[in-house]
């Protein structure tokens, strides 16, 4: 009896697998297509380049600061005043580092409180997916080739359109590259 409930079940395992679903999505692609993701990008790339233009201009001036210094000291010139041209610079350095600094977080924070609304509906519609279509695992193909997973496309189920139909988005085509640019011709 022991035996026939063991076999049952070694015939059974593998039939109970093969009914699970599974899919995968182009996770990129679907982010490249919102408009959401397009709007915050161009606000972080004006953010970007306001933090660049500010920490040029503290560059100059540390610049002009040690080129006045190498042409106006000389070793005639007193120690007091040497000393304090040169704290100058170390504090127009010092400025500047904790500048760069500042500006960098204040970036990060931007880009995860304008980026993580974003993800966070992508990753519900990913999730609505899965209950509705009773997946068992849906995952980013690029994550995962990232991450040396392999992905058998035949055994799984793109399920990028659903996630797309989900987000009211118009469906990714092979012209348009997940970068959401277009690709220059090369004449060819």
């Amino acid at each position: 009896m022991f035996k026939k409930i063991l076999l049952l079940l070694l015939v059974a395992a593998p039939l109970s697998l093969a009914a699970q679903k599974f899919g995968h999505f182009d996770y990129n692609g679907i982010m490249a297509s919102m408009p959401e993701t397009k709007k915050a990008q161009g606000e972080l790339e004006a953010m970007g380049k306001q933090y660049t233009d500010e920490l040029t201009a503290m560059e100059q001036e540390i610049n002009t600061k040690i080129e006045k210094f190498r042409t106006e000291v000389t070793d005639q010139t007193p120690e007091n005043i040497r000393n304090r041209r040169t704290q100058e610079i170390q504090d127009l350095q010092e400025r500047y580092q904790q500048a760069l600094n500042d500006n960098q977080r204040a970036f990060d924070e931007a880009k995860v409180k304008k980026m993580q609304p974003i993800v966070q509906k992508v990753m519900d519609a990913v999730s609505s997916v899965a209950k509705e279509g009773n997946y068992v695992y849906i995952v980013d193909k690029n994550a995962s080739q990232q991450a040396g997973i392999v992905i058998n496309e035949s055994l799984s189920e793109d399920v990028t359109r659903k996630v797309m139909d989900k987000l009211g988005l118009a469906a990714l085509t092979p012209a348009t590259p997940a970068t959401g640019t277009a690709t220059p011709a090369t004449g060819k």
